[in-house]
């Protein structure tokens, strides 16, 4: 076996650990950021992972995500798993409600890993969320989040920017072609002025961080502190 055969049967069983039923949410999330760096670094084409033949391009749903930062995280989460995003919103007949969710538009690996590591990032940026905000003035919730996903940003884009990943050309176009028709959502979050304001903002960007480096892996639940192992896929 090759070098770069090894890699590629690395990759495949990073995707697998992260599609797997029985892995947690932080489990499956280091795996899908690991295997697209594998990917970033050596330039693996997405045939290889499968077949001889390219794989589809197509969207992969996330968990319900209501609250209105998912627009942001999404944002921040899709070009690092080359992908476009957009929001899905659908009636739901038993629960008598629309379900909101993010769906990432890409090459089907990619697409899916997106997904994954945005359910793991918004479930534990929900929590923080929760307990930064609470009995705190108007506005200290969207400067925490937004000082979040600005954490969350800088740590993913060192990968991009470091790895040069880019949507793919075929990606763009397919999703131009998809999209047309697609209605525009206000998706812009404002917050006060203020010293807690301020506070929040600086520790969502301080946990935003960690959570990328999984440092609080599971961190909004059990509090776990900077023992817990890293994120393989992110760079420190």
């Amino acid at each position: 076996m090759s070098s770069r055969d090894g890699v590629i049967e690395r990759i495949r069983k990073l995707m697998a650990l992260a599609e797997d039923e029985g892995a947690t949410e932080a489990e499956a999330a280091a795996a899908a950021l690991m295997a697209q760096r594998l990917i970033a670094e050596n330039d693996i084409e997405q045939w290889e992972l499968h077949s001889s033949q390219e794989e589809p391009i197509e969207g992969h749903e996330s968990a319900p995500a209501r609250s209105r930062w998912r627009w942001q995280l999404a944002g921040v989460v899709a070009p690092g798993f080359r992908c476009r995003h957009y929001n899905s919103r659908k009636w739901d007949r038993a629960k008598r409600e629309y379900v909101q969710r993010m769906v990432f538009y890409g090459y089907r690996t990619d697409a899916k890993a997106a997904a994954i590591t945005f359910d793991f990032l918004y479930r534990v940026g929900c929590r923080l969320t929760r307990r930064a905000s609470r009995g705190k003035p108007p506005g200290t919730y969207n400067a925490y989040v937004l000082g979040y996903v600005e954490g969350i940003k800088g740590e993913l884009e060192k990968q991009t920017e470091a790895l040069m990943i880019v949507v793919p050309p075929k990606v763009e176009e397919s999703y131009e072609q998809f999209s047309v028709g697609f209605g525009k959502a206000s998706s812009e979050l404002s917050y006060g002025a203020g010293h807690e304001a301020m506070e929040a903002y600086e520790r969502g960007v301080a946990e935003g961080r960690d959570a990328v480096r999984a440092r609080r892996m599971g961190a909004a639940g059990d509090e776990r502190g900077p023992e817990a192992a890293a994120l393989p896929g992110a760079m420190a």
